[in-house]
């Protein structure tokens, strides 16, 4: 997976001594209250904002605009420093957008939230790996705000801490954190207005020029990339033998770019929370794409060849996690595939 293609993945994908405040139900059931709310806002709010997003030692600057409701949801991100880019999503469909290349995903309809936090709004099944906690209460981006932590009882996810508005329950603030407590990716707004409505005008692209907008049908730009077919795996040559404890496969697709080029499977599994994506693609003896590990912000990679396939599993997890998916893949094909050129 080329890197500009996994930054925009990690895009689309965002405390000080505070005092406590006491409450009549028990901690864990308001903080489960505060993230149904949140999730709620997430989806339905129609709002505009600027934040600032940390990954060790990159900071970048992004506008979102969000509009949501019974049609569904729309948003669009772009970046306000550095080189251009921008996201935008309709419903289950997400494009990057970079100058002169874009590239489309399609969603993966498990019924997660989206930015900035993608999380599962059935939050029982994340209470055998993940406890929740009312912190106290903070000020972001002018607005009293909500604090909750999200722990996990292994080491095989972060955390997360959250700041969450208090009129509304939409994140203002988070942090994920390792295994010791350290922040390995922040994300802050420093503005954040809700509108009653929000104008189609505000969902162009501005980072391609209007004869190139949509991207999709752009005839000018040399390095257009063509968005993928992709189908559905019913069955397929790859195992993972040993996931995680409390993680399922949510995704199976192969796509593929142009006739001449093989398939590549991509498997997406999730715990409600934590996602890890599974890439697997024949190298026809050219060179490897990753072998061992590599890590972007909160973006952990392990790849390794075997069989010819380049094997590249990429999550915001920890390192030893994405690692160990890797080393328990199993690529067993049957007789029609053992006699493929």
């Amino acid at each position: 997976m080329k890197r500009k293609l996994l930054h925009c993945v990690t895009l689309v994908f965002a405390a000080g001594s505070l005092s406590s405040v006491g409450w009549s139900r028990p901690a864990s059931e308001e903080a489960k209250h505060w993230l149904e709310r949140m999730i709620q806002a997430t989806q339905t709010l129609n709002y505009e904002g600027t934040f600032v997003y940390v990954q060790g030692p990159h900071v970048e600057a992004m506008r979102v605009i969000h509009g949501g409701g019974p049609e569904g949801e729309r948003q669009r991100l772009f970046s306000l420093n550095g080189p251009l880019r921008e996201i935008l999503v309709a419903n289950n469909s997400v494009t990057c957008l970079l100058p002169k290349q874009h590239e489309t995903f399609g969603g993966g309809g498990y019924g997660s939230s989206r930015f900035p936090l993608s999380i599962s709004r059935e939050l029982g099944r994340l209470e055998s790996h993940y406890e929740f906690e009312t912190l106290g209460e903070d000020r972001i981006a002018g607005l009293e705000a909500r604090m909750i932590a999200i722990k996990p009882r292994d080491a095989w996810r972060f955390g997360y801490r959250l700041w969450l508005d208090r009129r509304n329950g939409m994140l203002l603030r988070s942090v994920l954190l390792d295994g010791q407590g350290y922040p390995v990716e922040q994300l802050m707004f420093t503005d954040f207005q809700i509108k009653p409505r929000i104008d189609e005008e505000a969902f162009k692209s501005s980072t391609l020029s209007p004869d190139a907008n949509p991207p999709a049908t752009s005839q000018g730009a040399g390095e257009e990339q063509p968005s993928p077919a992709v189908e559905p795996v019913t069955q397929s040559a790859w195992h993972v033998n040993q996931l995680p404890d409390g993680f399922v496969k949510v995704l199976h697709n192969r796509f593929v770019k142009n006739p001449s080029r093989h398939v590549t499977e991509h498997m997406v599994f999730a715990d409600g929370l934590a996602t890890i994506s599974v890439f697997l693609e024949r190298m026809d003896g050219s060179p490897a794409l990753l072998r061992g590990s590599s890590q972007l912000g909160s973006m952990n990679a392990f790849g390794k060849l075997l069989d010819d396939y380049q094997i590249l599993v990429v999550g915001e997890v920890p390192a030893a996690t994405v690692r160990h998916i890797a080393d328990t893949i199993q690529h067993v094909p049957d007789s029609s595939e053992a006699a493929k050129p």
